[in-house]
């Protein structure tokens, strides 16, 4: 009633537009009985000149779908000045750089930052944070010496870091539970890898310099989940990944230079304990899924194809080195935009800025840009 009392006082405005959809479900809408009842009050006269006025409108609406000129729109690429270009940057966003320098450019130029949705369910990334956090905690406290039984010691301490979770059924039922898995995997994997380690240390942050000019350096830095001193004296990096980690080839490749980028800042002494040249014999992915198996260890054999010798992880940190310097020294002129997904092969990914760049409208003509770093 109330709906009917409202359409009839709109009615009765000086100039009246009324709508239907033509379509529902992508098939053709069937005219309501309102509609029919509408036309048979108004009189044949009267509805045929409604209906003409409202042809003005579709006509409109047909000339915006049949533009003169079909031009595709170009790929962004925006050039700021070099002052606002960021001087500073961590490792795991040295990917997104080669992926898709428009999001540096929205993140840290524009500093535009996602808002997260009103009440706003648990995501991986806050199942993927507790576990880090309790495995961080526990590698910390018994960096020396494992207690006598480590797995309800680590259950313990996650315990504290998924208490804020708990109030959620998917983390009771589903995450918990499976940390309870990763804690039991993590503590037979770590008591077996105690024997080959000299010294651990978790959660540690580094940073080295790279100089561009007399009167700008680039500072690139990191917060490495493990570091380890193995007993013949060389250093194992570790990275923990709740998800799927990146493979051997694309670490190899410099699509995935995070653990490479580590071990140049270790390598050039910018983790504090850990003297400058020191040699690097692992890179080590540790997946904790908690499924089957509930964690994996991966010892990165750095090589493209399978019949290729493995790269050794100095030469790759080396390497790694020399490309981001290469990169970052590239975006130093002026001339160079951040463009729009660079790498075609995460075209069918969706990034937070896609709808700022616009990617829909560009790429339709078939221009992903395709760059090898």
């Amino acid at each position: 009633g109330l709906s009917a009392h409202d359409f009839a006082q709109l009615l009765g405005a000086p100039e009246v537009i009324l709508t239907h959809a033509a379509k529902a479900g992508g098939a053709p809408a069937v005219a309501s009985r309102f509609l029919h009842r509408l036309e048979a009050v108004a009189g044949a006269d009267r509805w045929k000149a409604a209906t003409a006025r409202g042809e003005t409108y579709v006509r409109y609406a047909e000339v915006l779908d049949q533009p003169p000129e079909v031009k595709p729109v170009e790929q962004p690429a925006p050039k700021p000045p070099l002052a606002a270009r960021p001087l500073r940057m961590s490792v795991t966003a040295i990917e997104d750089w080669l992926r898709d320098p428009y999001t540096i450019f929205a993140r840290y130029i524009l500093k535009l930052d996602p808002l997260d949705p009103v009440d706003m369910p648990l995501s991986a990334a806050d199942r993927g944070s507790a576990i880090h956090e309790a495995i961080g905690e526990f590698t910390q406290t018994y960096a020396d010496a494992l207690p006598p039984d480590p797995a309800p010691v680590l259950r313990q301490i996650g315990e504290k870091h998924f208490a804020p979770l708990m109030e959620r059924p998917e983390a009771r039922a589903l995450w918990w539970p499976r940390f309870q898995r990763i804690a039991g995997w993590f503590a037979a994997w770590e008591s077996a890898r105690r024997e080959q380690i000299g010294a651990i240390t978790a959660e540690i942050r580094g940073e080295i310099g790279i100089p561009l000019s007399p009167d700008r350096t680039f500072i690139l830095s990191a917060r490495a989940d493990r570091i380890e001193r193995r007993a013949e004296g060389t250093y194992a990096i570790l990275d923990y990944k709740t998800g799927q980690p990146p493979t051997a080839k694309q670490v190899r490749m410099g699509l995935s230079p995070q653990l490479t980028l580590e071990a140049a800042i270790l390598r050039e002494g910018g983790f504090d304990g850990i003297p400058a040249g020191s040699l690097i014999s692992q890179l080590v992915y540790i997946r904790l899924s908690g499924n089957n198996p509930p964690g994996e260890e991966r010892i990165l054999e750095l090589k493209i194809n399978k019949s290729d010798p493995p790269q050794h992880p100095d030469q790759a940190a080396q390497e790694a080195r020399a490309k981001l310097e290469a990169l970052i020294r590239s975006f130093e002129d002026i001339n160079q935009g951040y463009t729009s997904l660079n790498l075609s092969m995460w075209a069918n990914r969706y990034g937070a800025y896609d709808d700022l760049a616009r990617i829909k409208e560009w790429s339709a003509a078939g221009g992903l840009g395709v760059e090898e770093w």
